[in-house]
């Protein structure tokens, strides 16, 4: 299930049973459907490890009384449960989290002591946070319900676990899973003659979810806990429970999702699915709803993009030396683009790698891709196998997968001067043209940050080359004698004039592509280079005639 996906299917007027079934409707055991939890079932005590308070004394506080390990704490105290050899705890009391502690134990080389509330009203009574427990925890105090098991697990090291009713851990995942403000979006009509707003099926759906979710893996978590509070289901006590979230947990009271076996589903969720499921222990399914930008409520998710710099895939991927392209090689088949990345290749100078869509999800997450839904543009970072040729005229030839976006010639446009140079932007949708007076030209995505022409400078050579900054919000312009000339957020960092010989003119300009657009190389016929800002220095390795291009012929660009 995605979460934005049910929100839109919601404010579409469907119901939670409607959405749940869409998403749980076919399991890998058969058809699937909602039930109902036995009176054991519902009876259940949820055990959720606090892992952000792993190997620590467990501290609680109330502004009621309450019994650590049998010791009475008065309201408004606080109790310390520290561990000790033998997988024991003694117990100290004070006054609040902070201290001070008394100086001797008020209970020593207790097993498995539990800290416990003098009260427990009902879910959703007002009274629910005066009775509560405030477990603190290096990241901040929480409040919860039931009892704190000061414990250890298999290991020998302390931990942390919040004891608590099936419902109330559940009335604790629902707001911190699905924002509770989306019950109240929709306006009136909502489904099933409940007279809440539609978004309210959304909170209904999330409830039976996370209900059926941890009743499926009861006893999961090291053989301490069932469940646990972060990588599990997002579980902060009474945190951001509203009335509008308990009452969707109190509505769907014992309902979950059973398969055809009878056994209660492990109903995985994810926030959005891209526009469709990725299947599994249950069917693939569209998710049209997950494309929801309703007032207060867009997800940004369900399209997105990123740039990865060149120079991060050859560090993660060392074995492929200097990438070239990045290829999908296998996708799922549902959805978009072809669905899901299975497989792709990395080559490069030195070989090839080939990884699956997750883990080069995982290992640029960073950057944000944010799943392996995703489709590879601009090279070398992006994985199109071909090139454009520019000709003096100002057309434009593609070859192999590089897309045309125009050119002067076909706009009847004659430049002002013969086009030397052609430079893609980094994601390879569009491209400039660089006369050799200094005009430039852009198609496609490409930006026009301006040129000499424009400005009226005429340069003190004629311009041969152009290249974008890695951004792809600037670029340089480089003439045959060395000189540089940025525009948009290319910066300037020196030149070659007076370095160049005549005989030996500059050709091409490279950016340097992980440094924020402040380096580039220039490059002499002859294979000289001249490094400046964070580029790198370039050792000439190669051989050829070196006689530059005769006038009217052609510069090639590859995409990226």
């Amino acid at each position: 299930m995605g979460q934005w996906g049910a929100l839109g299917y919601a404010l579409a007027g469907w119901t939670y049973t409607e959405i749940l079934s869409h998403y749980y409707g076919v399991a890998a055991s058969g058809p699937a459907g909602v039930g109902s939890l036995s009176p054991s079932q519902e009876a259940t005590q949820v055990r959720v490890a606090l892992v952000g308070n792993d190997g620590n004394s467990v501290l609680v506080s109330s502004t009621s009384a309450f019994a650590a390990g049998g010791v009475h704490v008065a309201g408004g105290g606080a109790a310390e449960l520290v561990p000790v050899a033998g997988r024991k705890w003694n117990v100290f009391t004070g006054k609040s989290c902070a201290g001070p502690w008394a100086a001797s134990p008020a209970a020593s080389g207790l097993v498995d002591p539990e800290v416990v509330p003098s009260t427990r009203p009902p879910l959703g009574s007002p009274l629910d946070s005066q009775y509560a427990l405030s477990v603190c925890l290096p990241g901040g105090a929480i409040q919860v319900q039931g009892s704190v098991l000061a414990t250890y697990n298999s290991n020998g090291s302390a931990r942390t676990v919040n004891v608590l009713p099936l419902e109330d851990y559940v009335a604790g995942v629902v707001p911190n899973e699905s924002p509770a403000y989306w019950g109240s979006l929709g306006g009136s009509g909502g489904a099933a003659g409940q007279g809440e707003p539609r978004g309210f099926q959304e909170l209904e759906v999330q409830a039976v979810a996370a209900r059926s979710y941890v009743m499926s893996n009861l006893g999961g978590w090291g053989g301490y806990a069932d469940i646990c509070d972060t990588d599990c289901q997002v579980y902060r006590g009474l945190g951001n429970q509203t009335a509008l979230s308990d009452m969707a947990v109190e509505d769907t009271a014992g309902e979950v999702v059973k398969t055809a076996t009878g056994a209660v589903a492990d109903t995985q969720y994810s926030s959005s699915t891209g526009g469709y499921t990725a299947g599994g222990d249950f069917a693939a399914v569209a998710d049209e709803g997950d494309s929801v930008c309703a007032p207060q409520a867009c997800n940004s998710h369900h399209t997105w993009s990123a740039s990865i710099p060149v120079r991060a895939i050859e560090v993660e991927y060392p074995a492929i030396g200097t990438l070239s392209t990045v290829t999908v090689t296998k996708r799922n088949g549902y959805g978009d683009m072809g669905g899901r990345v299975e497989s792709m290749v990395l080559a490069g100078s030195a070989g090839s790698v080939t990884v699956s869509g997750d883990s080069f999800e995982s290992a640029f997450s960073g950057y944000g891709v944010q799943s392996n839904w995703f489709e590879v543009t601009g090279t070398p970072s992006g994985g199109l196998a071909g090139y454009w040729l520019a000709g003096a005229d100002g057309a434009v030839y593609p070859f192999g997968d590089a897309v045309y976006y125009g050119s002067l010639r076909s706009e009847g446009v004659v430049p002002s001067a013969p086009v030397v140079a052609i430079a893609a932007t980094p994601d390879g949708k569009g491209y400039w043209l660089a006369g050799a007076d200094g005009a430039v030209y852009p198609f496609g995505d490409a930006v026009y940050y301006g040129s000499l022409r424009s400005e009226g400078v005429v340069p003190s050579a004629p311009v041969v080359a152009i290249a974008a900054t890695p951004d792809g919000k600037g670029y340089w312009l480089a003439g045959a004698d060395g000189a540089v000339y940025p525009f948009g957020d290319g910066r300037y960092a020196g030149d070659a004039r007076g370095m160049v010989a005549a005989s030996d003119p500059v050709r091409v300009i490279l950016s340097a592509s992980e440094a924020g657009g402040s380096g580039y190389v220039l490059v002499t016929v002859s294979g000289a280079s001249f490094a400046y800002g964070d580029a790198p220095d370039l050792a000439y390795t190669g051989s050829g005639d070196g006689e530059p291009g005769e006038p009217g012929g052609v510069t090639g660009a590859s995409p990226g």
